[in-house]
């Protein structure tokens, strides 16, 4: 007997499964790199238990960095195949429900539109994100921002689907909201207010159509705020870069940096979506055409909102202390799912065809750069962590740097900073851990903290 498999099966399998396997390659080959090296020697001297992590997490809370990520990243470095099994998965899931804030509605393994989609997304992000590779591939950044904004979307979905279509839900969706928006709000400071706006709209619209007590709802935006002033107010805030985000107001922040350099944060968000230039020709082209399906009053409201929520977390830059590429990961993928729901819904089927190429070509070639980037880099800390491992105690070694600078897709060389060298010098026993012609000057470590 011979089981027909429906083209949109087919569909789906080749816009998850090669991204799905760019993942796991780059996760396993992924090294160890800046405040990693805290977890990595953690993890030499603590079994993994409920009781050892929940002190962690306690520790980092009252003396470091207060956010949820924090203990996400602890765990993503444990030893063994938990990182290159559970974060792939976290990031398919991450297009999953940015696909879904798009449509709506669950995609459909029955829509080989919804691939469609799901693929324009990730091409979408692959091009617009500027620190792709560390923010899929460097634990720090993936566990402080990426699962953050995953468990960020989870909370917002159910408020998406509900104002796409009323629905009836079980009393159990209200302590699990509240928890959620808890989590939520413990995530990340930079997105926490711009959710919690995005939910609020929602029960006003749901009020504007009758729904005057919607629990879950109300449930979920108090958690969030629960949780973000938790986070806000969290002892290792102050302990945190020296203390260097309660130094000074919001305004007082804003107005030291001047109108340039305000500007500079809402221009860089800008430079970074001009990729999204293509997508939106080919998008007017096909509405032109007028072959595509087009879409409601209501899903372009919804694609507006997602738009506004990304320029809002933007703005919420504006009052951060630090700055970096990875504080604009957030808003461009929101605003790519935005542009990616509006792009498909205009499409015949000349310019899907079209879509599906160019899809194919730009996470075609971000994949290529991204494992052979990790391959080597992989390869490479393989080798230095060898040496490190094999010299006698109170011995010296000399290590070579890494062959690829910093960019878009690795994290540049850590170990041009000496006291890091030193920590994992003293850590394995040796008198001295040096680094083969070290650049005269150690990179901006501003970008690279989380």
């Amino acid at each position: 007997m011979t089981i027909a498999v429906p083209r949109s099966a087919w569909a789906w399998l080749a816009a998850v499964v090669p991204v799905w396997f760019v993942f796991v390659l780059c996760t396993h080959w992924e090294p160890v790199l800046r405040d990693g090296w805290g977890h990595y020697i953690w993890h030499r001297h603590n079994d993994v238990s409920l009781g050892s992590v929940w002190d962690f997490a306690k520790a980092s809370y009252t003396h470091n960095n207060p956010r949820l990520g924090q203990v996400f990243t602890l765990l993503m470095h444990t030893p063994g195949p938990y990182h290159e099994i559970v974060t792939p998965l976290v990031e398919v899931a991450l297009f999953y429900l940015l696909a879904t804030l798009a449509l709506g509605r669950w995609p459909s393994l029955r829509r080989s539109q919804d691939a469609l989609l799901f693929a324009i997304i990730v091409a979408l992000v692959f091009t617009c994100a500027r620190s792709l590779g560390p923010m899929l591939f460097y634990r720090p950044f993936t566990g402080n921002y990426l699962f953050g904004l995953v468990i960020n979307l989870a909370w917002l979905v159910p408020y998406r689907l509900h104002a796409e279509e009323q629905r009836r839900r079980g009393w159990w969706l209200t302590p699990v909201m509240l928890v959620l928006g808890v989590a939520s709000g413990l995530s990340n400071e930079h997105t926490g207010p711009a959710f919690g706006l995005a939910g609020a709209f929602a029960l006003v619209m749901y009020w504007r159509r009758g729904e005057r007590f919607v629990p879950w709802a109300i449930a979920g935006l108090v958690g969030l705020a629960v949780g973000g002033l938790l986070l806000l107010y969290a002892p290792g805030q102050e302990i945190r870069y020296s203390g260097l985000a309660t130094q000074l107001s919001t305004f007082e922040r804003i107005a030291e940096r001047g109108a340039y350099g305000n500007a500079k944060i809402l221009l860089l968000y800008l430079l970074y979506l001009v990729p999204g230039v293509i997508w939106l020709g080919l998008g007017i082209f096909g509405r032109i055409r007028g072959h595509g399906d087009g879409q409601g009053r209501a899903q372009a409201i919804a694609e507006v909102a997602g738009c506004a929520l990304a320029l809002l977390i933007v703005l919420t830059l504006l009052a951060s202390p630090k700055q970096g590429d990875r504080l604009y990961f957030a808003p461009i993928c929101i605003a790519c799912a935005a542009i990616a729901g509006w792009v498909v819904a205009q499409l015949g089927r000349a310019e899907r065809i079209v879509a599906v190429a160019l899809a194919t070509i730009a996470i075609g070639y971000v994949s290529y750069r991204l494992v052979s980037s990790y391959h080597t880099r992989g390869t490479e800390f393989a080798a230095r962590l060898a040496a490190i491992k094999r010299t006698p105690p109170n011995g010296a070694v000399t290590v070579p740097p890494y062959s690829e600078k910093r960019s878009r897709w690795v994290i540049g060389d850590d170990f041009v900073v000496e006291w890091l060298r030193g920590a994992i010098a003293l850590e394995h026993g040796i008198a001295s851990l040096e680094l083969e012609s070290p650049p005269s000057k150690a990179p901006d470590s501003t970008q690279d903290d989380p």
